[in-house]
């Protein structure tokens, strides 16, 4: 490890660049103004960065980061940096302040006789913890097949796409049990699993969705249970031809319910692996 980090020189391009400027964590989100940059005394780059949010003063890494557009992005995350240890701002960052960061930031050890610039090479979050990105693209598609499932009972026989009825917009203890419920379960899901950056949230999400996408698919057949157990349960008889009555039952319930499903698990999968970037 270094002796100490040093502020860096006004003449350094990267302090006149980088000081001011609005730090951003690895997940897009702004953690406030850059007023400090040390530098390593081994190759003198940027070690470690002092933030301004509000009336806090919290120290970031810099390793790793670069800046574009009036911000500086770095690799660790929002949850990090409001939990870093405490330090004074001072000219010269003590070795014992940078050893609790490097630390901090480094759960698993620093690499001996390395500082805690290159410690471990990117820094590693909680083992709960992932990128929002992960869950964005299936839990909106989630969400929006969970919307189509709860809805289409209601405004498909505007277009003639429809069981039993004719009239829109018409309720009944069927549609609610049979649409209503595993399309909110679905929209829930998604909507968890967007913005989760955790695992045990976006995992719920998931699951809920899961569970809104196999009752999608088994639904019609227990619903014979409680229903006349005619060719029309449980909605009725539909309208057309074989062909139409085929999507009919494939946008109510098959397809929707294995998309649904393959969706949900296909969003579990990612969040059990921990790649090099979380």
């Amino acid at each position: 490890m270094s002796e100490s980090a040093q502020p860096a020189q006004p003449e350094d391009p990267r302090v006149r660049e980088w000081t001011g400027s609005t730090v951003v964590d690895r997940d897009g989100a702004p953690l406030g103004e850059l007023e400090h940059v040390y530098l390593g005394q081994d190759d003198n780059s940027p070690t470690w960065g002092v933030v301004k949010a509000g009336r806090k003063h919290q120290f970031v890494p810099l390793h790793h980061a670069g800046g574009s557009g009036g911000s500086v992005h770095i690799s660790a995350s929002k949850q990090q940096v409001r939990s870093a240890p405490s330090a004074p701002a001072d000219a010269e960052l003590a070795p014992e302040t940078e050893w609790r960061l490097t630390q901090h930031y480094w759960p698993q050890g620093a690499e001996p006789g390395v500082s805690g610039a290159h410690a471990g090479g990117r820094e590693r979050g909680s083992a709960l913890s992932v990128r929002r990105s992960r869950g964005v693209v299936s839990g909106t598609l989630l969400f929006l097949l969970g919307l189509w499932g709860a809805l289409i009972p209601f405004i498909g026989p505007y277009f003639g796409y429809g069981f039993g009825s004719t009239q829109p917009w018409l309720f009944t203890m069927d549609r609610l049990w049979l649409s209503i419920l595993p399309g909110v379960a679905a929209v829930l899901g998604g909507l968890m699993l967007i913005p989760s950056a955790n695992r045990i949230s976006g995992g719920l999400g998931a699951w809920l969705a899961l569970v809104g996408g196999i009752w999608f698919l088994t639904g019609p057949s227990i619903a014979l249970l409680w229903g006349s157990g005619g060719p029309g349960a449980p909605y009725g008889a539909t309208a057309g031809s074989t062909i139409i009555r085929m999507f009919e039952q494939l946008g109510y319930f098959y397809a929707l319910g294995a998309l649904i499903t393959t969706l949900a698990a296909f969003a579990l999968g990612r969040l059990a692996v921990r790649s090099v970037r979380d």
